[in-house]
């Protein structure tokens, strides 16, 4: 059964706005199809088809650290998993911006070893940064669940200049080219890509809070040395890659990840929508981004869930005119081919 702390954070009242704008974009009236209580939200999500086999690669869990906004995650890694398991979803990667989560991923999968469930590592100061031995080391940690190596996010020079912040920064290219420091840390993976302990799985790069113009090197760089690569969340502000820019790193064969939260506004519906549609569906992942909570704690609000997220996804990509199949491809086959899974 769902304790209930994490009972209160599924069934809170979070979802209300949301499904009356999901509404609107299918032509619906406005407040009438707000359902009656966040229960029948949150059991709807847990049933959309899109979920059932799915696989969420940007999942914010505790146990983790604060951030820049000092606050908590909503829900850990346990949580998460008995929610997956109870949508039927087929795992999700464990995301952290100042650590590296291979074991948070070894204790769940021995509590819920029917979840496909990986970690990976954030290459921020509090790892050492573009820091190659850290890639080893996690490749190293017992059962090879470490999968997923982010470039500098919050740390980023691109992230935190276009955030005002007077503060450090990595800076991962320079005149045109990475820096040799971000050519090791892809080096490194590459060396140890395939050899993880245990389950000798690949590694997959995703290029983290850095510009477009970087992001591009980064996905040359990696396809090169034979790696998969995702570009982590490019519409969003901390990246702001164009439809074109999209495009070569599609060309390049990079997967682009595509986060449930765009379904908060109509612009970024649109945005969204015409995005995924310009470049494809086959080269699309959508993910949730989601356990960010309100406060150090992470529970001084209700938040949607990483469940909901990704339904409210599905929802509105559906209203918008994407197939089954089409989702298929997003949210379950790209994913595990990311992840080196067979497709199911």
């Amino acid at each position: 059964m769902i304790n209930r702390r994490l009972a209160f954070r599924v069934f809170g009242p979070c979802f209300g706005a949301l499904m009356v704008l999901l509404a609107a974009c299918s032509g619906g009236g406005s407040g009438s199809a707000e359902p009656d209580g966040a229960a029948d939200t949150a059991t709807s999500a847990m049933a959309d088809p899109a979920l059932r086999g799915a696989i969420d690669i940007h999942a914010h869990l505790d146990p983790d650290g604060y951030g820049p906004g000092g606050n908590g995650r909503s829900i850990d890694a346990l949580d998460l998993a008995e929610l997956a398991q109870q949508a039927g979803m087929r795992g999700f990667v464990i995301k952290q911006h100042y650590g590296q989560t291979a074991d948070t991923a070894y204790f769940s999968r021995k509590l819920y070893p029917d979840l496909e469930v990986f970690g990976g590592l954030g290459t921020n100061f509090a790892t050492g940064g573009l820091n190659p031995y850290a890639i080893r080391q996690m490749a190293n940690v017992k059962g090879g669940w470490g999968r997923m190596v982010w470039m500098p996010t919050w740390d980023a020079r691109h992230y935190v200049t276009n955030s005002g912040d007077d503060r450090e920064f990595i800076t991962v290219a320079a005149g045109g080219e990475l820096v040799p420091d971000a050519a090791a840390v892809i080096q490194a993976m590459a060396d140890v890509s395939g050899q993880s302990r245990g389950s000798n799985g690949t590694l997959v790069l995703a290029t983290g809070h850095n510009a477009p113009e970087e992001v591009l090197l980064m996905v040359e760089e990696a396809r090169r040395h034979g790696l998969q690569v995702v570009v982590t969340h490019p519409l969003l502000e901390s990246v702001g890659m164009s439809i074109e820019q999209m495009r070569q790193a599609a060309d390049l064969g990079a997967y682009l990840e595509f986060v449930s939260g765009f379904t908060r506004q109509p612009e970024t519906i649109r945005e969204h929508v015409e995005a995924i549609r310009e470049i494809g569906a086959e080269h699309c992942i959508v993910s949730s981004d989601r356990g960010q909570g309100v406060g150090p704690e992470g529970d001084e609000a209700p938040m949607p869930t990483h469940i909901e997220g990704l339904a409210a996804a599905a929802e509105v990509l559906r209203a918008n005119g994407f197939t089954e199949q089409e989702l298929d491809l997003m949210f379950k086959e790209n994913p595990a081919r990311l992840l080196g899974l067979p497709v199911l």
